[in-house]
């Protein structure tokens, strides 16, 4: 039986020095890797590349045993879905920020309007936000929409950079319940996340993997 998703040789290079990053790792269904390293390791870099929004210089991927050229890129990408540390907000009530993703031809109108108002319930926002306009909302608001957006699109894999960042410790045990919950609810899910909070730690039952990128300049 294939690995569910794994990164074989990724090879790329870092800063002005050029310094060469070469990792492998691979991630089980139903768990969350969490990639640790101090800045300038190449954390957000590797995620960037594993959605394939950076090339590296070599290296391959796959899901499922599947290799990752197999797919368009837009394809590849509505199952390997990269959140950023501060993900776009675009002009429009959350709503429309919500079916922003669903304008791709490849999910074009499978947007779910409940899907959403429960979304927004599981990680105790009020439904009635939905009608606000996203530019108001708060950093931790902004946070958990942006997070429920690609949840939405139904990734297989999620690429999480910093998800905790704009939260207090009650809001970031709420996301991460949530993420535990989207991990259990069906097969084929996983999850790659950047994060200096060890909130996860505190989840009981969620498999963890870590893997650990060197310091700049070491080999």
């Amino acid at each position: 039986m294939p690995e569910f998703f794994k990164f074989d040789q990724i090879e790329y290079h870092m800063g002005a020095a050029g310094r060469t990053v070469k990792v492998s790792s691979d991630l089980e269904e139903g768990s969350i890797l969490v990639i640790k390293g101090p800045s300038g390791a190449g954390k957000t870099t590797l995620l960037r590349i594993l959605a394939r929004l950076l090339e590296c210089d070599k290296g391959q991927v796959f899901l499922q045993g599947q290799n990752w050229l197999s797919f368009t890129p837009q394809l590849w990408r509505s199952k390997i879905n990269y959140l950023a540390q501060k993900p776009a907000v675009f002009n429009g009530t959350v709503l429309d920020n919500l079916k922003k993703p669903f304008a791709l031809k490849i999910k074009k109108d499978m947007f779910n309007l409940d899907e959403a108002i429960d979304g927004l319930r599981e990680l105790s926002l009020n439904e009635n936000l939905i009608h606000q306009d996203a530019r108001t909302l708060s950093g931790g608001e902004t946070a958990r929409i942006t997070l429920l957006r690609p949840i939405l699109f139904k990734p297989n894999i999620l690429l999480l950079d910093e998800p905790f960042a704009s939260l207090d410790d009650n809001s970031a045990r709420s996301v991460m319940e949530f993420l535990k919950r989207w991990l259990e609810n069906e097969t084929g899910r996983g999850i790659v996340m950047v994060t200096h909070n060890d909130i996860y730690k505190d989840i009981s039952g969620i498999k963890i993997q870590e893997l650990e990128l060197s310091e700049p300049g070491v080999n």
